[in-house]
């Protein structure tokens, strides 16, 4: 007569039969937990990591544009004003000197080739500028690409480990050897 194992839960048996289906269903339920957790740990770490992610700082570049717009404007009213006193003065002179009309309106002309010079060197910070924060703004999406392809690779790499793994212990627990009785 062979004895039967059996199991009694709650007023209800369980034969062998059904406790070998049993623990494979648990593992399974065990796993997909298992999995979950993992899954929102990853997503936990990811959100972490995009809310403490800092950007790059520029206000070094807008306090050089703010002096530059600064200098313009002061350079602009400056120019105003002396275009208004020497309009004056010549207006008053015109009748006794002709000679100061002509050397006012060649100060004039400098000033005006000064201010030309200063609003190209002003539209050449600005273009700098720009170009340099487009290429720091690259440099950011690159080294982002860069970041993602090694998580990718390391992903690869930790499943492949776990595949390893897992082969060798199944190979482990398939060996004849392991067999205690």
């Amino acid at each position: 007569m062979t004895e039967k194992t059996e199991l009694e839960f709650g007023g209800a048996t369980i034969t062998g039969g059904k406790i070998l289906l049993l623990v494979p269903l648990l593992g399974a339920i065990g796993g997909s937990m298992w999995g979950g957790f993992e899954v929102y740990q990853r997503l936990i770490d990811a959100e972490t990591a995009i809310t403490e992610y800092v950007s790059p700082d520029f206000s070094g570049y807008d306090e050089a544009l703010a002096v530059l717009e600064s200098r313009l404007t002061d350079q602009s009213r400056i120019l105003d004003t002396v275009e208004d006193s020497l309009r004056n003065e010549t207006d008053a002179m015109q009748a006794q000197n002709q000679r100061m009309l002509a050397n006012i309106n060649d100060q004039i002309d400098t000033i005006e080739v000064d201010v030309r010079q200063s609003e190209s060197i002003a539209r050449t910070a600005e273009d700098t500028v720009a170009d340099t924060t487009r290429e720091l703004r690259d440099d950011v999406y690159a080294l982002e690409e860069r970041v993602n392809d090694t998580l990718r690779d390391v992903d690869l790499e930790l499943r492949e480990i776990r595949d390893d793994l897992e082969s060798r212990i199944q190979q482990m627990l398939d060996n004849p050897l392991n067999d205690n009785e």
